[in-house]
């Protein structure tokens, strides 16, 4: 699958449309401007300008390091790109920048995921028992490589700082950081990684089919389903851990690569590797947060963790932001 303009701009709107329905949490319509222009920052600079770097060989090969290795020189580019589309998003939203800026990166790694194939497609051209273990083995910690490109996007976000007078960059950092006790960083670890776990089972659903081994199968999800469930899942978990734990939305971020491990590792045990392989097509997978791919769960995870930390900050204050 190529990436089009039919595509950008279907992403594009897409987010900011349900940018723009953030009237109904109390955000101001100025906050709202500030949040799409950040989206739209992200797609142009990370997911247009960046997608030749990712473009699988295959056009309807999903992306991802088992088959399409970025090389070290490649992955700066894309750092590159990612520091640019915060460092920019935060200008445009100044004064506000914090706000939304952070939306940029997670944007553009979202393009990428509505341009690329899903699990199936990759689990077709790996379809023996070895070659799962091989593709289950990578995936397992490729969380924590996309995370980087959303990690460059804050950087981008900090570099914001230089633009503003003391006072201003004082005030700036007591917003996007949070005392945190190490109890809280743990207790908000937990209460995402539940959280998650249990509402993509619920959100991402497809057909289900009995299993004697393992209960149920279900379905491959399609990509806007679990685009859908992963942002509203990290969503509620962000605004869980930071309403009643006071913690940044750092944590539910990392959080995401966490779930990608633990999913991986659940999926690729030997006893379902065996049943899933032998009696199961590859559009079947054991649960459905198992055929989340990385870079889905991180694009749309980061995205719904952002929102729901900015959806607790609001609603702990009676005044809209401006």
């Amino acid at each position: 699958m190529a990436l089009s303009y039919d595509i950008l701009v279907r992403v594009g709107g897409g987010l900011a449309a349900v940018y723009l329905l953030l009237s109904l949490f109390n955000v101001h319509w100025l906050t709202r401007a500030r949040a799409v222009a950040s989206l739209l920052i992200g797609v142009v600079l990370v997911g247009w300008v960046g997608w030749p770097l990712v473009r699988p060989e295959d056009p309807l090969g999903a992306i991802c390091l088992v088959d399409n290795m970025i090389n070290p020189g490649e992955l700066l580019i894309l750092c590159g790109l990612a520091f640019a589309s915060g460092l920019t998003a935060y200008i445009v939203s100044w004064p506000k920048g914090s706000m939304t800026a952070p939306l940029a990166a997670p944007a553009g790694l979202a393009v990428w995921v509505f341009a690329s194939g899903d699990m199936r497609i990759l689990l077709l051209t790996n379809s023996s028992i070895v070659e799962r273990q091989k593709v289950y083995a990578i995936l397992c910690w490729e969380g924590f490589f996309w995370l980087i490109l959303v990690a460059a996007g804050l950087l981008g976000v900090l570099a914001g700082w230089l633009f503003q007078s003391r006072g201003q960059k004082v005030d700036s950092v007591k917003k996007l950081t949070v005392a945190m006790k190490p109890f809280d960083v743990l207790i908000s670890v937990v209460v995402t990684v539940a959280v998650v776990w249990f509402l993509i089972g619920i959100l991402a659903q497809d057909v289900r089919q009995a299993d004697a081994k393992l209960g149920y199968v279900i379905g491959q999800p399609g990509k806007g389903q679990i685009a859908f469930a992963a942002c509203l899942s990290f969503l509620a978990a962000g605004y869980a851990v930071t309403h009643f734990f006071k913690t940044s939305y750092i944590i539910p971020t990392v959080c995401v690569a966490i779930v990608v491990f633990i999913a991986m590792r659940y999926t690729a045990s030997p006893a379902t590797l065996e049943q899933m392989t032998q009696y199961w097509p590859v559009a079947y997978v054991f649960r459905s947060i198992c055929g989340v791919l990385p870079i889905q769960m991180v694009a749309f995870g980061a995205l719904g963790a952002f929102t729901g930390y900015q959806f607790a900050k609001n609603t702990s204050n009676t005044p809209k932001q401006v």
